[in-house]
């Protein structure tokens, strides 16, 4: 592959993954740390929160603990309720006076500028930065999120940039140190460990509208990092490799082809996960490829070369079926390695989940590639392009409903995934601090978003649907399974516990 190739590639797994979970890096500077369009500067700092806006050890271990030992959930699924209240929730009567006070947030998303300098579209009829905004200025002309006047902290992040972490860094640094924000709702669907930890350290809860999410292990160690629409890495692999397998898409007869990305949390998914459910299923793990990391947009171009690396040693392995660990970067994977394999003429056979964004994968690969690939989703807008079979929950349809004031109106899958990823870590918010009656101090936040839980109706997941663990994290409660129909991905069965 010349290196003009490699760019274009690297271009358009930069719109695949920033059109369905705007997953990129940012370059924002540290010199433009204190961010444009900060809300009224008098009272900036939550004033509810008090010492808890200092972080502490044990504050922290406190919260690490769970929820009163409250009961798993996982597979007692809640009824998809559409209730009166915001958030499409019921939230549990709060005690005391009601904080009314504008409250301190930040605001993170990706600006997808490498693929737009590329001249790649996937359809986006407007872009996170509209949608994000938007949904600020619905709140905060209708009385406020939980009743408080949002202070938004806006940070963008580019996906041109060449060192993703890094400009992290600099962005929990004003978002902590700068501005002392309560909390921060992003859309992101870049796996960084220096942002969560980061804002661990600082007892900031990160509340995040994207696929996402931490291993098992760091999900224990950051409980303060909420992902209301995703699963934990662990779940994930799980799901895919026992689910295909009761399917008989995954069979004895198959050698299997794991490509882990080369990130420290990716690497314990495959142990700890992918390996035990592989042997569990009785398949045969014929080949394992690692490409490099992504952390940067020149990672791209290194991904490119690294996976057609995995094409051959897979091809000559025998290998028909792959599946790929990546906490966020499924999409590039597979994307370049299919258009890999087909230069080859190579067909196997995809074990994929919502984090593959099979909407997108549709509109940049060849047929031939497509007609081999099922998996497990839980996110309708990412997971089929049959429109029957994603209608707006009550979350959703609000959610829909603020942007249409804002001129923004949905059409693509691209666009109900921007809107209903927005919309969920918004309303998770809103829902936790009516129920504290405005109070933003981090462990009430948290102790809220685990008793709102099991009543909370997503704009994003099947069904609308969420559960909550022993520990009180939130998360996709159902699945179903996907595959490439009469030219394009749909559901095949109906939901299930996941």
């Amino acid at each position: 592959m010349t290196r003009r190739q490699a760019r274009a590639v690297s271009a358009i797994v930069v719109a695949l993954v920033c059109t369905v979970s705007a997953a990129c890096g940012s370059t924002v500077p540290v010199a433009s740390r204190p961010a444009a369009h900060v809300g009224s500067a008098a009272g900036a700092r939550d004033q509810s929160l008090g010492a808890s806006s200092e972080s502490t050890a044990s504050e922290h271990d406190t919260v690490a603990t769970g929820v009163d030992g409250r009961p798993t959930s996982q597979l007692t699924l809640p009824p998809n309720r559409s209730t009166s209240g915001r958030s499409g929730v019921t939230s549990p009567p709060a005690t005391g006076p009601a904080n009314h006070s504008p409250v301190t947030v930040g605001v993170l998303y990706t600006v997808n500028d490498g693929a737009e300098s590329a001249g790649i579209n996937n359809g986006n009829g407007y872009s996170l930065n509209q949608v994000m905004h938007a949904f600020v200025d619905s709140y905060n002309a209708n009385g406020g999120i939980g009743g408080r006047h949002i202070d938004a902290v806006y940070a963008e992040l580019h996906s041109a940039g060449n060192d993703y972490e890094g400009a992290l860094q600099a962005v929990c640094a004003t978002f902590t140190q700068d501005h002392h924000v309560a909390a921060v709702i992003a859309d992101l669907g870049y796996h960084s460990d220096i942002l969560v930890s980061c804002l661990a350290k600082a007892n900031v809860p990160l509340i995040t509208g994207d696929w996402d999410a931490p291993d098992q292990q760091d999900a224990t160690k950051y409980p303060l990092f909420v992902t209301p629409i995703a699963l934990v890495g662990d779940t994930r692999v799980n799901a895919v490799v026992s689910h295909l397998a009761a399917s008989g898409f995954l069979q004895a007869k198959n050698r299997v082809g794991a490509i882990v990305e080369d990130c420290p949390v990716d690497e314990r998914v495959y142990q700890d996960a992918l390996v035990p459910a592989v042997r569990r299923a009785g398949l045969t793990l014929a080949a394992t490829y690692r490409p490099r990391c992504f952390q940067s947009i020149q990672d791209y171009g290194g991904q490119a070369s690294d996976i057609q690396g995995a094409v051959l040693q897979f091809n000559r392995a025998g290998v028909d079926r792959v599946i790929v660990v990546s906490e966020a970067a499924e999409a590039n994977v597979v994307n370049l390695f299919a258009q890999g394999a087909d230069a080859q003429h190579y067909l196997p056979g995809y074990a994929l989940s919502s984090v593959a964004a099979p909407a997108v994968l549709a509109l940049n690969l060849p047929a031939s590639q497509l007609a081999n690939m099922h998996g497990v989703g839980w996110l309708p807008s990412a997971d089929t392009e049959n429109t029957q079979q994603s209608p707006p929950t009550s979350t959703g349809s609000r959610c829909l409903a603020q942007l249409a004031k804002a001129g923004l109106h949905a059409v693509s899958n691209a666009d109900y995934a921007y809107a209903y990823g927005a919309c969920d870590s918004f309303a998770v918010y809103d829902a936790a601090l009516r129920a504290t009656n405005g109070d933003a101090t981090t462990s009430a936040v948290m102790r809220a978003l685990a008793a709102i839980g099991p009543s909370y109706v997503s704009a994003s997941t099947v069904n609308g649907q969420v559960t909550v663990d022993n520990r009180g994290r939130i998360g996709a409660a159902t699945g179903r399974l996907f595959a490439w129909v009469d030219g394009k991905f749909q559901y095949t069965t109906g939901a299930f516990p996941l």
